[in-house]
């Protein structure tokens, strides 16, 4: 038998199946077999696209697996975009209009992220400001100020022919009401006390309500005309090896963590794909390469190997890879002075000084896609520090920034850096890693800073006389001095 395996059931627990369909198999173990897409069998309705699947066969009063379950390996797009890629390496994080939009064209960038909080895009009931669209046999309720933040977001960056990747982001459920979308869609056992959530993949109610809201974000920015803009990207959630923070499901084992975010990535790609055939669903992670700096942490390593491990199990898909290589301590921009970061595959931490690690960990055969084609890394957030404002400490922040680009210039495997944070933001724990000053600095509100030049020039034919300053500081007579060309192992 054909089985069906919704997406948010325990596979290894089921006995019991919403479809089961007979098969005949050939002598060479083929068989062929139709399902219709949507199933309204039970009320409401479920788009099989999220599911899995797997052969079966009867076992007293239910039915027992004899292969793994697979998810569609493609999905046909409903209309054909053209692949777009970024002009250049240079990017930037959290783009929104509050921001000096002039930098876009000031530094030519060609790549952003953008922060997206479905909580605050997604109501289930109707209200002033809501318009409504239906999802799985029900309706759901757009707030039309977010929407339209999000529209006028996207056209900046679209006429600009700029790269978006979302940031997909889901707050704590705290004071929400059941029924409430808040409610439905965060981890019934995320702690209250983390910034963002993990989705609730464990009920049928919880995926919808997650799917709902990817699918009016992939189905609106994945126009062909660009009415409202692109969102080529999908990074799926933050900063998952520090779950704990900013992807939160409660206790669990890094295995059990990862079932939960990989469904996640799934249900990213496999609606995104559904309008965009070129769209990638990122992974998040921290520098913490292969070290657990606390109680309910894991390292981006083990998320890596767990991830390849369930593709292995239930098929791969296209994912692609959003890493933070910040210095190893965030306050201190020199980076070449970093001891946790080493030329090992085990390493602490990768950070600028060693990126090559990263480069040499993707070109493994059993970390590309199908084995064979190199899966795309951005650097997706990461800055320098500047522990004050005096020449010293700016200097140093503009030498840092010049250090990290001469290390990531010759490694192709990565494709974009997005400088974060655009400017110094006083809610950020003390740091000033923006290229901007604070926008209340007394005298010199958001004021460039040298580091913002230094991002300016890098790739340029100004480069050499914008940078060079930074030689001495770091040690070097040529830049050259910077590269790691030993094998990593």
């Amino acid at each position: 038998f054909l089985v069906e395996v919704p997406l948010h059931a325990e596979v290894t627990e089921l006995r019991q199946f919403p479809t089961v369909q007979p098969l005949v198999i050939g002598p060479n173990g083929i068989f062929n077999a139709k399902v219709t897409r949507q199933d309204s069998s039970a009320g409401g309705s479920r788009d099989r696209l999220l599911s899995r699947w797997a052969v079966a066969r009867k076992a007293g009063d239910g039915f027992e697996l004899m292969s793994r379950a697979r998810y569609a390996d493609s999905v046909q797009a409903v209309q054909e975009l053209p692949e777009e890629k970024p002009r250049n390496r240079k990017g930037l994080g959290a783009l929104w209009t509050g921001r000096p939009l002039s930098d876009l064209d000031d530094l030519d960038i060609g790549s952003v992220t953008v922060n997206i909080n479905l909580n605050s895009l997604v109501q289930t009931t109707p209200g002033d400001g809501r318009t409504a669209f239906d999802y799985a046999g029900r309706t759901w309720y757009a707030n039309n100020g977010y929407v339209a933040t999000l529209d006028n977001t996207m056209l900046e960056a679209s006429k600009r022919k700029i790269i978006v990747s979302a940031i997909i982001l889901i707050s704590p459920a705290t004071g929400a009401r059941a029924g409430d979308f808040a409610r439905m869609i965060a981890h019934p056992d995320a702690d209250p006390s983390a910034i963002y959530v993990m989705p609730n993949m464990t009920s049928e109610d919880g995926v919808k309500a997650y799917a709902a809201a990817m699918d009016f974000l992939a189905r609106r920015y994945s126009r062909p005309d660009k009415q409202f803009g692109r969102i080529h990207h999908w990074i799926v959630h933050n900063e998952v090896d520090m779950g704990w923070i900013w992807t939160n499901a409660g206790e669990k084992t890094a295995l059990r963590y990862m079932d939960l975010y990989h469904k996640s990535m799934r249900l990213a790609h496999l609606i995104a794909r559904q309008y965009d055939p070129h769209a990638k669903a990122f992974i998040s992670l921290t520098h913490h390469w292969n070290v657990q700096t606390g109680r309910n942490f894991f390292d981006s390593r083990t998320m890596l190997e767990r991830l390849l491990e369930f593709c292995r199990a239930e098929g791969d898909f296209e994912w692609a890879i959003a890493y933070h290589p910040y210095p190893q301590d965030l306050f201190k921009p020199r980076s070449w002075e970093d001891t946790d970061a080493t030329f090992s595959l085990n390493t602490h931490k990768i950070t600028y000084k060693n990126l090559e690690v990263l480069d040499a960990w993707v070109r493994r055969p059993e970390a590309m896609y199908l084995g064979r084609q190199l899966r795309t890394v951005h650097l997706s957030e990461q800055g320098v520090n500047s522990k004050d404002y005096s020449e010293k400490s700016l200097n140093d922040q503009a030498a840092g920034m010049a250090y990290a680009w001469k290390k990531l210039e010759p490694l192709t495997s990565i494709e974009v850096f997005h400088y974060h944070n655009w400017v110094d933001n006083r809610g950020e724990g003390g740091l000033r890693i923006g290229l901007r000053k604070f926008p209340d600095e007394p005298g010199d509100p958001m004021g460039k800073k040298p580091v913002w030049n230094v991002f300016r020039d890098v790739g340029t034919t100004n480069e050499t006389a914008t940078i060079d300053f930074a030689k001495e500081m770091i040690g070097i007579k040529n830049w050259s001095d910077v590269r790691h060309r030993a094998p990593i192992r």
